[in-house]
């Protein structure tokens, strides 16, 4: 006499489960509050990376725009204006360089 293989037996016995959408769902809502969890946190972290940046900076700044008061300074500021919508233009040509959605309905 042979032995009832196991396996068989298992499939032969019903049928198999129906995919569950609130499983789904709720597995869907923990990954996506982990990821905004964790998009947060790396916002929180950069942030107060720029900030203490910009605090040990300071005095190095406040004596450049000292230094570099005047038409010079202007000069400076057109020129950073300039390359910064020149970077807009070349943003909106190709779209090799991924802007976020913001900064897309702005230009």
């Amino acid at each position: 006499m042979t032995k009832p293989d196991p396996l068989k037996a298992f499939f032969d016995a019903d049928e198999a489960p129906a995919v569950d959408p609130g499983f789904r769902m709720a597995v869907m809502e923990r990954v996506a509050r982990r990821r905004l969890q964790l998009g947060l946190a790396r916002a929180a972290v950069a942030g107060l990376v720029v900030f203490a940046a910009l605090l040990l900076l300071r005095p190095v700044m406040v004596g450049l725009l000292v230094l570099l008061s005047g038409a010079f300074l202007e000069a400076m500021l057109m020129l950073g204006a300039t390359a910064l919508a020149a970077f807009a233009a070349y943003c909106l040509a190709t779209d090799r360089v991924g802007l976020p959605g913001w900064a897309q309905r702005l230009l």
